[in-house]
């Protein structure tokens, strides 16, 4: 399996996220003052700090600069800070008590936020016992310490702890934890990720695990002991990503067979025992423009139940995507947002392939969304701004226009609310009022005089909503309307 993120290394202002005076924006959409001067290879993941700065983890170049960084700071306009060191990282970051956990060099280390190392956190390789091998994925316990997986080497003799190990816990000083039961496969594990009840979901290309058979998705209990209440019977491929529903369903995104079937599965749902889920839409097709179907795809769940898929696909469903797309809560393709050209080219000159890919997503405290991955150009079906490099902004549900002048000191109630809403306003004045849906479509709009207008919801599918106020001199005030089921 190719994973993007290593494919080279192995072989705001707060104010920006409003528009331009007299010009909404819709969610989701390109927010253009955002922009980076990256030139290659590609950022994997990023990490919002609270002065609103961006860290950036992956392989990443600017003009003049003669090898990769692993990670970098930018302004939240997205300038890059001179000052950042650069050294470390490369894969994904986690915070912890204001500081940084990130892989990279196939083990993982822990930044503060001026970009350098931890000294309270040693290079896994310094400490006895422990020779990093092929890195995979990790989790961080509240108290800093470690679970890391992918096939590295312990030479524990004295607790018969000797050879390869897949599933690997070290102590929050980065010391190997004499006390766990380290865990071998046959093979490395590349994904983990923790449920609520403190079970981890694994992924890798291995048949055993502890001696026992196991297929590329299994569950193991906090002590990583195998759960063999949990059954799938994936025996090609990997997931790339894993999400665990409130009501115990799974959602996985990668790239993955079934036993004696033929076709490749990018995105599933799971059941609490590992079934397929039979009301989603396990047939999605995202094919890779370089690898068919074999090569790599990941999800992100929004607040209201809808998937964001990312990956290096060129289509979904036979529906052109590149790069990023919407599912709805089942699966099924949407027609918007992200319906525009999507992610431009970036030609990479050590493979000779062309990505055009985002790796994930994050939200600012604003509710707006940064897209990362290995793209030069973006295209959102409303803006086509060939210079957007690797990062970009997009706004949240909540945007409009700055207020320049006095405040509209818009009053909505109740919210939230299933039957009807008021909207009070104190200025007198002609308005137009929209209501618009997550997806950005205009579901009502009405001619407004006075201080007050009253919204009929009835028959309206719950979930959020803009309320819109215009003036007449094209001056624009929202609100977020929660309709509830």
């Amino acid at each position: 399996m190719i994973r993007p993120w290593i494919l080279r290394a192995v072989l705001f202002s707060v104010a920006a996220s409003a528009a331009t005076l007299g010009s909404a924006q819709l969610p989701f959409e390109l927010d253009t003052s955002f922009r980076t001067l990256i030139t290659q290879s590609n950022v994997n993941s990023i990490a919002i700090l609270p002065d609103g700065d961006l860290l950036l983890s992956g392989l990443i170049r600017f003009s003049g600069d003669i090898g990769d960084r692993g990670t970098v700071k930018l302004s939240s306009s997205g300038a890059r800070r001179t000052w950042y060191p650069y050294t470390y990282g490369g894969g994904k970051l986690t915070e912890w008590n204001g500081k940084y956990y990130v892989t990279g060099g196939q083990t993982v280390q822990r930044l503060d936020t001026s970009g350098a190392l931890d000294p309270g956190f040693i290079n896994l390789n310094l400490g006895p016992y422990f020779s990093s091998g092929q890195g995979g994925d990790y989790h961080i316990y509240p108290d800093g310490s470690v679970l890391f997986t992918g096939s590295h080497i312990l030479t524990d003799s004295i607790r018969g702890f000797m050879g390869s190990h897949e599933l690997v816990w070290f102590t929050n000083t980065g010391h190997l934890d004499t006390t766990a039961q380290h865990r071998n496969a046959n093979g490395p594990i590349y994904e983990i990720e923790q449920q609520p009840d403190g079970k981890f979901l694994c992924s890798g290309w291995i048949t055993q695990y502890d001696g026992q058979p196991c297929p590329h998705i299994f569950r193991v209990h906090p002590d990583g002991a195998l759960d063999t209440t949990f059954q799938t019977d994936f025996t090609w491929g990997e997931a790339n990503a894993f999400t665990t529903l409130p009501d115990g369903r799974i959602l996985v995104s990668g790239s993955l067979k079934r036993t004696g079937l033929p076709d490749t599965l990018r995105m599933v749902r799971l059941m609490f025992n590992g079934d397929l889920d039979p009301t989603f839409n396990n047939d999605l097709d995202a094919p890779d423009v370089n690898y068919g179907n074999l090569l790599y795809l990941r999800h992100t769940l929004l607040p209201d139940g809808r998937i964001v898929l990312h990956g290096t696909f060129f289509q979904v469903d036979g529906e052109p995507r590149r790069g990023i797309a919407m599912l709805d809560a089942n699966g099924q393709l949407l027609s918007s947002p992200f319906s525009g050209s999507g992610c431009g080219n970036y030609y990479d000159d050590f493979l000779e392939v062309n990505w055009h890919a985002t790796f994930g997503m994050v939200p600012d405290a604003q509710g707006n969304w940064y897209i990362h991955g290995q793209y030069i150009g973006y295209d959102d079906g409303t803006t086509n701004d060939p210079q957007q490099r690797f990062v970009s902004r997009l706004y949240g549900l909540d945007v409009g226009v700055r207020e320049v002048e006095e405040p509209l000191q818009l009053v909505l109630f109740p919210n939230p609310t299933n039957t009807h809403a008021t909207v009070r306003w104190a200025k007198p004045g002609s308005y137009q009022l929209r209501l618009i849906d997550i997806t950005g479509r205009e579901v009502h709009r009405s001619a407004q005089n006075g201080t007050e207008a009253v919204l009929d919801l009835a028959g309206l599918p719950a979930g959020p909503y803009v309320i819109q106020i215009t003036d007449e001199t094209h001056r624009k005030w929202s609100r977020t309307l929660i309709v509830e089921p």
